[in-house]
C-alpha cells in the first residue's frame, strides 16, 4: 500500500506528485516539512520568477 500525504493547505489527499515546501530553521536548526497539492500549489507559488530561475 502507497503512502498519500495530506495536503497541510487544504487537507486534501495527493493523488499525484505535489510540492514540499521547507521551513526557515529553528533556532536549532530544525526545519518543518509540509506537504502541498497541485492546487494550492499554484495559489502560493511567486509570480515574478519563471521556472529554473
Amino acid at each position: 500500500m502507497a503512502i498519500r500525504p495530506i495536503c497541510d493547505l487544504c487537507g486534501e489527499e495527493l493523488n499525484e506528485y505535489g510540492a514540499i515546501l521547507l521551513s526557515p530553521p529553528d533556532d536549532s536548526g530544525s526545519v518543518k516539512k509540509y506537504h502541498i497539492c497541485k492546487k494550492c500549489y499554484e495559489k502560493i507559488k511567486p509570480k515574478n520568477r519563471k521556472d529554473g530561475e
